[in-house]
């Protein structure tokens, strides 16, 4: 996923500096990452998310998470109160649809007692 996208997202709503884009950046991504874990919101391989400190640089988070990181990093950066929300439903629609992906041709075993 293209950092430069997201920050010009950001920084269509609320101007935003650099250096406090990327540390809303990373609180973000470790926020996505502790509540559904690494195999639902990074690339395939991946096992700690990583970036550079550089507008022009990728992060390897899966591209569904877009909207949702936008979201999170204006409520952060002081935006206002309905992006924590947006924040939720595009990160739990990402999830879901990742999550699907992931399950096909699994099926979960029975309950015995």
């Amino acid at each position: 996923m293209n950092i430069k996208s997201i920050f010009e997202k950001v920084n269509l709503i609320i101007p935003l500096e650099q250096r406090r884009f990327f540390n809303y950046l990373e609180d973000t991504a470790n926020e996505l990452i502790s509540k559904y874990g690494e195999k639902f919101v990074l690339d395939k391989g991946a096992s700690v998310c990583s970036f550079d400190n550089n507008i022009d640089g990728e992060i390897n988070i899966l591209p569904l998470y877009e909207k949702a990181i936008v979201n999170n990093i204006l409520f952060n950066a002081g935006a206002g109160e309905q992006y924590i929300s947006e924040f939720i439903r595009h990160a739990e629609q990402a999830h879901l649809y990742y999550w699907r992906v992931n399950a096909i041709g699994k099926r979960l075993k029975k309950k015995e007692w």
